[in-house]
């Protein structure tokens, strides 16, 4: 269509001068047609034709080093955070690369500087897990997948109609006590690993199962003191 309004202009713009002003005004027509297309031209979002017209998104699985079937292993590396003694930093989790890249730097512990340590879980009893990993490290990967759109989903094991499950788990967090610095909420998943000689119990950045309690949420539907589960789904 485009095209095809530009060769009509073509011709109509031999002709404008000189003569009536129907083709003049045919031709004012046609460009503010070009125009509009233009816009509309600008406004598409090109997609990657290997997945299939979607636009991919990523996401992290907590607590493994491989991605569900389906999706495509961006990078694996070491879950890390805040220590929940010290403030300041960041509160939120990262998943570290295993192979770092530095630039400029300074050897030695510095002041005035942000700082970041490797997560480990802290569940005892074996609970929600069928086996201890008391003391160990957790490791991560940066998963992506075709779909546009990636939902953590916290209390359930099962997506809502129309959206695929990627993993599923238990919701995990820095302990609730007033010594501690707080972090974020993460889906950790219930086929749990730990990475290979990280069980040094350093206590640094650590992570706890999330226990619902009853008050301001309601019960029911949520049991007060039992393990909330989360769920990780794409559309």
């Amino acid at each position: 269509m485009f095209l095809v309004v530009l060769v009509v202009l073509l011709v109509f713009n031999t002709n404008c001068y000189g003569k009536s002003e129907e083709p003049c005004a045919l031709k004012d027509h046609l460009i503010r047609e070009i125009e509009s297309n233009l816009v509309e031209l600008k406004s598409l979002h090109v997609h990657t034709p290997e997945y299939g017209g979607h636009q991919g998104e990523t996401y992290i699985r907590w607590g493994k080093s491989s991605c569900p079937q389906k999706a495509t292993l961006v990078y694996d590396g070491y879950a890390a955070g805040n220590d929940d003694s010290i403030g300041g930093s960041g509160s939120n989790f990262l998943c570290l690369p295993k192979n770092p890249d530095w630039k400029e730097y300074t050897s030695g512990a510095n002041t005035h500087t942000g700082r970041i340590f490797g997560v480990e879980y802290e569940i005892l009893n074996h609970k929600p897990y069928p086996k201890s990993f008391h003391n160990q490290d957790m490791p991560c990967a940066v998963c992506l997948t075709a779909r546009s759109m990636v939902l953590m989903v916290p209390g359930k094991l099962k997506c809502h109609k129309g959206w695929k499950k990627e993993f599923s788990g238990y919701l995990m967090s820095e302990m609730s006590t007033s010594t501690r610095t707080p972090s974020q909420y993460i889906c950790v998943d219930e086929k749990l690993e730990s990475v290979p000689g990280g069980a040094a119990g350093r206590n640094q950045c650590v992570v706890y199962p999330v226990e619902a309690v009853c008050g301001n949420l309601k019960c029911p539907p949520y049991v007060g003191g039992r393990e909330l589960t989360c769920v990780v789904c794409s559309k």
